[in-house]
C-alpha cells in the first residue's frame, strides 16, 4: 500500500477532529487524553492508528496494541480501524480487552511459568467469587470464618510469587496449588492476569519480544482500569521504547466497585511522564443535553471540565424529562404509546432507542420487555447478546449465512470475505480475487443445498459446521489467539447455533431468525454498566428511585457518575421514570421514594432544562 506523507495526511472518511485531537493523532509522545462523553475518544484512537499505519510512522513489522475495558469497545475500535485504513494495514492493529490480552500471554507462554504455578494445558475459567471462597473454606475453616470475604479475594489475586509470611499467604499458596493442579486447572481472570504478569516479570526475552512487537500502545476507558490491570501494563511496557496513549474520563468512573484504581490518571502521568491533554467538544449530544451535562458536571460532580456542543446541531435541539407514574402498569402503557409514536411517526429506528436500568434488570424491566413484545414493539435483554455480536467467529457465521440466504445482501458477503482475507495474510491481490471467487461458489452451492426444503435443527448445525470448515478451523485458531483453546471456539459456535435454532423454530424463516439474532428493529435493554461507550437517539432510564440506587449513601460519588453516564448515552432525548410503587425481586409491591437521591432530582430541576411531568394512562 502506498505510504501517505505525514504532512499531507488528513483524517480518514473526512472526519472532523478538534485541534487537540488532531495533534494527538499525529503525536508520538506519551499522552493522557481526558475527554467527556461524546468527545470522540474511540474515533480519536481509530484516526491515530490510521495515521500511524498510513504514514508508516509505525513501520512494518511493528504493530499497535489497543487495550479496552469491554469486549464490545475493543471490537468497535477494531472495526473502525479496518474501515478507516483497510484490511491490509489493519492487520497490524490488535484490539483486545485486558482479559483477552492477559489470556493470550498465558496461553502462548504458559510453559515458561515456574513449577510452583504451572498449569495444565487445558483449563477452565472460574467466573464466580464463591467458587474461590469455597477453596478457602475447605482449606481452613477458622481462617475463612474470621476473615472478611473481600480481604480473602484481595489476597487471592495479589501479585506473584507466593510467600509464607503469614497464615493467609500460606493458605493462598495451598489454594492456588489445588486450583492449578486440578484437571483441568481452575483459574479466574484475575489469576490469569497475575500469571501473565509473572511470565513477563520472570522472562526478560518474552518481555523484550512483546515490547519489540508493539511500538504503540493505546489504553481505552482508562478511568476503569483496575490495579491488577495497571500492574500488567507496567510489567509489559513501562521503561520500553513504546509510545502510550491513554484516554478516559473521570466523570464516568463507575467501576470502583470492581477494583478500578482511583489514582490511575495521576499514576500514569507519574510513571510515564505523559502529557495531560483535554478534549472539549461533545459531538454526540444535542446542545440542550450538553448544557444539562455541564450543569451536572459542576453542581453534581464538582468538576469544571465543561463541554462544547458540535456546530452540527440547532441550538434548541435536545430534551430531557422525568416522568412520574402511580404504578408500573401505567409506566408500561405510557412508554409503549410513546415508543410507538417515536418509531411510527418520528421514524426513529427501534435499535436507536435504549432502555437502561441501574441494576436488577429482570426486576425493573422484565414485565416491560414482555409487554412491549406482546404489543408489537420488539425489545430484549441485550446483555447476553453482546458477546455473540462482538466475537469475530460469530460475526463471520452470521454474515456468511446472511449472504447464503439473502442474495441481495452484498454487505454481509463483504464482511464474510473480510474475515476470510484476514485468515490468509500471505495472499497477493490476484490470489485474494481467486479466494473471493471460491467464496461465491461456496455461497451458491450452500444456497442450492439448503434453500430447497425447510431447515431442521440438524441442517442448521450442518451449514454452520460447513461454514467453519470452509473458512478452515485451524486457520481460525491460528489467526485468533482467543480461539486457540478449542473449547472456547466451540462454545461461541454453539451459542450462535442455539440462538439461531431457537429463533428459526419460532419464526420458520431463516432470514427472520438471523435478524432476531442481531436484534434488527429491536430495542436493546441493558444496565448502565453495559451501556458504557454506546450511544442512542433516545434513552429511557427506568427507576430514578431510592430502590434502584440502594447503595447511594455508601458510594455516592460512583452512583452520581453512573447517573451521568446514563444521561450521556443519548444524542437527542432522555426520559427518566419514577414510579410511586414498584415490585421488588420477590414480586411484592413496594412504595418508592427519592429521599436518598433527591440531589439528582434537584440538580435536574435546577438546570432549567428538565421537565418534571406526572403521566397517567
Amino acid at each position: 500500500m502506498k505510504r501517505i506523507k505525514p504532512e499531507i495526511w488528513k483524517p480518514a472518511d473526512d472526519m472532523i477532529l478538534e485541534p487537540n485531537a488532531l495533534d494527538i493523532a499525529k503525536d508520538s509522545g506519551d499522552n493522557l487524553v481526558v475527554a467527556g462523553p461524546g468527545a470522540g475518544k474511540t474515533e480519536l484512537l481509530a484516526q491515530k492508528a490510521t495515521y500511524l499505519l498510513q504514514t508508516n510512522t509505525c513501520p512494518f513489522p511493528f504493530k499497535i496494541l489497543a487495550i479496552s475495558f469491554k469486549r464490545d469497545a475493543a471490537y468497535n475500535l477494531k472495526e473502525r480501524v479496518r474501515q478507516r485504513c483497510g484490511d491490509e494495514l489493519s492487520r497490524r492493529f490488535d484490539s483486545l480487552t485486558f482479559d483477552s490480552f492477559a489470556k493470550q500471554i498465558l496461553d502462548r507462554f504458559k510453559q515458561a511459568l515456574p513449577n510452583e504455578v504451572k498449569i495444565n494445558n487445558e483449563y477452565d475459567v472460574v467466573l464466580s467469587d464463591q467458587d474461590i471462597l469455597a477453596h478457602y473454606r475447605a482449606g481452613n475453616i477458622d481462617y475463612f470464618s474470621t476473615t472478611a470475604k473481600d480481604v480473602i479475594l484481595t489476597l487471592h489475586s495479589a501479585q506473584l510469587p507466593h510467600s509464607n509470611n503469614n497464615l493467609g499467604e500460606s493458605i493462598r499458596k495451598k489454594v492456588w496449588k489445588k486450583m492449578l493442579t486440578a484437571s483441568p486447572s481452575k483459574i479466574s481472570f484475575k489469576m490469569i492476569m497475575r500469571l501473565a504478569e509473572y511470565i513477563i516479570n520472570t522472562n526478560p526475552k518474552i518481555k523484550q519480544y512483546l515490547q519489540q512487537t508493539y511500538q504503540y500502545v493505546f489504553l481505552d476507558e482508562f478511568q476503569d482500569t483496575t490495579g491488577i490491570q495497571y500492574d500488567l501494563f507496567k510489567s509489559c511496557f513501562l521503561g520500553s521504547d513504546s509510545f502510550f496513549t491513554a484516554v478516559g474520563d473521570d466523570k464516568q468512573r463507575i467501576m470502583t466497585w470492581a477494583g478500578a484504581q482511583t489514582t490511575v490518571f495521576h499514576d500514569f502521568i507519574s510513571d510515564t511522564g505523559a502529557t495531560r491533554v483535554p478534549l472539549t467538544m461533545n459531538f454526540r449530544c444535542a446542545p440542550r443535553l450538553v448544557t444539562l451535562l455541564n450543569h451536572l458536571t459542576e453542581h453534581l460532580l464538582g468538576k469544571t471540565d465543561f463541554a462544547t456542543p458540535s456546530p452540527k446541531w440547532h441550538p434548541d435541539q435536545g430534551e430531557c424529562s422525568v416522568w412520574v407514574f402511580d404504578h408500573p402498569n401505567a409506566e408500561m402503557q405510557i412508554l409503549l404509546q410513546e415508543v410507538h409514536n417515536w418509531v411510527t411517526v418520528e421514524g426513529v429506528n427501534p435499535r436507536d432507542i435504549c432502555i437502561l436500568v441501574k441494576q436488577q434488570l429482570s426486576t425493573y424491566v422484565g414485565n416491560l420487555i414482555n409487554y412491549f413484545n406482546k404489543n408489537e414493539i420488539k425489545a430484549r435483554d441485550e446483555n447476553k447478546f453482546q458477546d455473540i455480536l462482538t466475537q469475530d467467529v460469530c460475526v463471520f457465521i452470521i454474515n456468511a449465512l446472511h449472504a447464503i440466504f439473502d442474495p441481495k445482501n452484498s454487505s454481509a458477503r463483504q464482511i464474510a470475505f473480510s474475515f476470510l482475507s484476514n485468515l490468509h495474510t500471505e495472499l497477493e491481490d490476484h490470489q485474494l480475487l481467486k479466494l473471493e471467487g471460491i467464496l461465491s461458489q461456496f455461497i451458491k452451492k450452500s444456497r442450492k443445498d439448503y434453500s430447497a426444503s425447510p431447515l431442521t435443527d440438524d441442517r442448521i448445525k450442518k451449514i454452520i459446521s460447513e461454514t467453519i470448515e470452509f473458512a478452515d478451523r485451524d486457520r481460525i485458531k491460528a489467526s485468533f489467539p482467543t480461539y486457540r483453546n478449542s473449547a472456547v471456539l466451540d462454545s461461541y459456535i454453539k451459542e450462535v447455533e442455539d440462538e439461531l435454532i431457537k429463533n428459526y423454530n419460532s419464526s420458520k424463516d431463516i432470514l427472520v431468525a438471523l435478524d432476531m439474532l442481531i436484534g434488527k428493529e429491536t430495542i436493546p435493554v441493558m444496565t448502565i454498566h453495559k451501556s458504557k461507550g454506546l450511544e442512542y437517539h433516545t434513552v429511557i432510564f427506568i427507576g430514578l428511585e431510592d430502590g434502584a440506587f440502594w447503595t447511594f449513601q455508601q458510594q455516592e460519588d460512583e452512583d452520581k457518575c453512573a447517573f451521568f453516564v446514563a444521561l450521556s448515552r443519548a444524542k437527542e432525548r432522555v426520559v427518566f421514570t419514577f414510579s410511586k410503587q414498584r415490585e421488588d425481586k420477590y414480586g411484592r409491591m413496594r412504595n418508592q421514594s427519592i429521599n436518598d437521591i433527591k440531589i439528582l432530582l434537584q440538580e435536574l430541576e435546577n438546570s432549567g432544562i428538565v421537565n418534571m411531568i406526572e403521566r397517567k394512562p
